[in-house]
């Protein structure tokens, strides 16, 4: 194989990747969509940075409930990570409750 061709043997190989990752992702990861993050509390846009408290940060806390919501979902939708959903709910609930 001459330098030429090996150049044009890389090229094409790369242009091949150039159009199959996005035509994959089109065709295989079209179902399911993330939700957009919203605020987690109302008043809580941003977590409180200079605070010592991180869980009584109602930033940290609403993402921590939207993250449980989150693997409960998928739970629920597929069957997986149940238990691992419901471990998170748990300490959750035990985080709220101090």
């Amino acid at each position: 194989m001459t330098r030429g061709e090996g150049l044009r043997l890389a090229g094409a190989l790369l242009a091949g990747l150039v159009l199959a990752f996005p035509l994959a992702s089109l065709v295989m990861g079209g179902e399911e969509t993330v939700p957009a993050a919203a605020p987690p509390e109302e008043g809580a846009e941003m977590r409180q940075m200079f605070s010592p408290d991180i869980r009584g940060d109602p930033y940290v806390r609403g993402r921590l409930r939207q993250q449980v919501e989150l693997m409960e979902g998928h739970c629920e939708r597929t069957g997986e990570l149940c238990a691992e959903a419901r471990g998170a709910r748990e300490r959750l609930t035990e985080l709220e409750a101090r």
